[in-house]
């Protein structure tokens, strides 16, 4: 094992971060504002080499919405009030955005995500998890290069918000929890990286260029070759994290990123987004899976943190649920989809909010994780108030992902997501429950 320490930096600790953030307010907003410029106008020419007219590009998509049930179309349009939809009738659909929970695509429902083993992710503080190859990091920003997308071209992200970056993502299910529970709950106040052999290396990032990391460390600067890493972790208390907004949208693209945007709008063509992070970046339509929007009346339920949680196992150790992760700590991801949130639990597990009045709905997907291969076995459970508002079939590794109907919580003071254990015992009963929301009574959308 190697492990070179960094060298005490007594006061250095601030100066560092404060070097990594803006100082000036008016510049910082200049350099956003053409970082919006530079994003469109290199989105726009990347559109161009995706698609030979916008008749093309535009995607076939279902809305699921709070008042109906789930509405058909081609996206036309995307602003911060409205969805348009395109009948193949050739009507125009609208539909106020106060009133839809997820826009999927549905012209490659049938399309698996790639496997995640295959290229690096870099993962931020907003939440983002980017399947893109870092080409060049300075002591401000991340030049990253999509993996999927190779016509796109590189986009910047600000270095105070990258957590870390694995650059070789194990095969094996169990291993890749492993590799993010050391990225996402690294606490030692130095940068670290990971050799492919085990080896570590503490110190100060200084860069990556020429396909090479560089560490000042105690005996001096160690480079080391970006295909001998396998993963960069940053000092978690030199990370930028910013202030949560409760009007959002989480943006899941056809290669599995997942990214958090306080801003999105298309024409049809592209799309145009603000990350939460504050980073803009266009994509094409064609690149979408899914948009989920969060508000004051649609409640990511991950970000509420349970009353009560309670593990039984039924023979083997006490898994305690993940939230945004499967319970050994890879992505959600449900038959070749990944989930941008959820629950990752075992099978025993009970987890209990108390609510406050105003709450109308709750809404989920559920199903186990492809990490247990089409093992594990169990029975989800909605209780409201003790009592049993939905049960599911006895779901395995190999059944489709289930939706949860609308759960009624008008008058409901608490309720329960519950796993049970069905067929032999809680073996690889990798629960999930994902995109778990939160409703409140809606408005009146009848004239909608």
């Amino acid at each position: 094992m190697i492990a070179l320490f960094s060298r005490p930096r007594g006061n250095d600790k601030t100066d560092r971060k404060a070097d990594r953030l803006p100082s000036d307010s008016s510049s910082c907003r200049e350099r956003r504002s053409s970082r919006r410029l530079i994003a469109i106008l290199l989105g726009s020419f990347a559109l161009a080499e995706f698609s030979h007219a916008s008749v093309v590009a535009q995607v076939n998509v279902r809305v699921e919405t709070i008042s109906r049930g789930p509405v058909s179309g081609r996206l036309t349009r995307l602003t911060d009030s409205r969805l348009e939809l395109n009948s193949d009738a050739g009507g125009t659909n609208v539909i106020d955005l106060k009133d839809v929970l997820a826009v999927s695509a549905t012209d490659f429902d049938d399309v698996k995500v790639p496997p995640v083993s295959k290229t690096p992710w870099i993962f931020l503080s907003t939440g983002d998890r980017l399947r893109m190859t870092p080409l060049v990091i300075d002591d401000e920003s991340i030049a990253a290069q999509w993996d999927s997308f190779s016509l796109l071209p590189p986009i910047s992200l600000p270095l105070e918000l990258c957590r870390g970056i694995v650059m070789s993502v194990p095969s094996s299910a169990r291993q890749q929890g492993r590799s993010f529970d050391r990225l996402l709950n690294h606490e030692d106040e130095v940068d670290l990286i990971t050799l492919s052999n085990g080896d570590r290396i503490e110190g100060e990032f200084v860069s990556l260029k020429d396909e090479h990391f560089t560490l000042d460390t105690s005996i001096g600067e160690v480079q080391t070759g970006t295909s001998q890493t396998q993963s960069l972790v940053f000092n978690p208390d030199l990370v930028s994290i910013p202030e949560a907004d409760e009007n959002f949208a989480v943006l899941v693209l056809s290669d599995g990123s997942t990214l958090h945007v306080r801003s999105i709008s298309s024409d049809g063509d592209l799309i145009i987004a603000e990350s939460t992070g504050g980073f803009e970046f266009s994509i094409p339509v064609t690149a979408l899976r899914t948009i989920r929007f969060y508000d004051t009346d649609k409640i990511d339920l991950t970000g509420r943190q349970p009353t009560a949680t309670t593990v039984v196992p039924y023979l083997s150790m006490a898994r305690q649920p993940q939230a945004n992760r499967n319970v050994i700590g890879g992505f959600l991801s449900l038959r070749g989809r990944l989930a941008p949130t959820g629950f990752g639990v075992t099978s025993g597990t009970t987890q209990t909010w108390n609510l406050s009045s105003g709450y109308s709905q709750f809404r989920a997907t559920v199903g186990i994780d492809d990490a247990a291969q089409g093992a594990g076995s169990v029975i989800f459970k909605v209780l409201v108030d003790d009592s049993v508002a939905w049960e599911s079939d006895l779901l395995t590794g190999k059944s489709p992902a289930v939706k949860v109907p609308p759960i009624d919580l008008s008058s409901a003071d608490r309720f329960s997501l519950v796993v049970e254990t069905a067929d032999r015992g809680n073996v690889l009963d990798y629960a999930n429950w994902c995109e778990p929301v939160l409703i409140r009574k809606p408005a009146d959308l009848a004239s909608q």
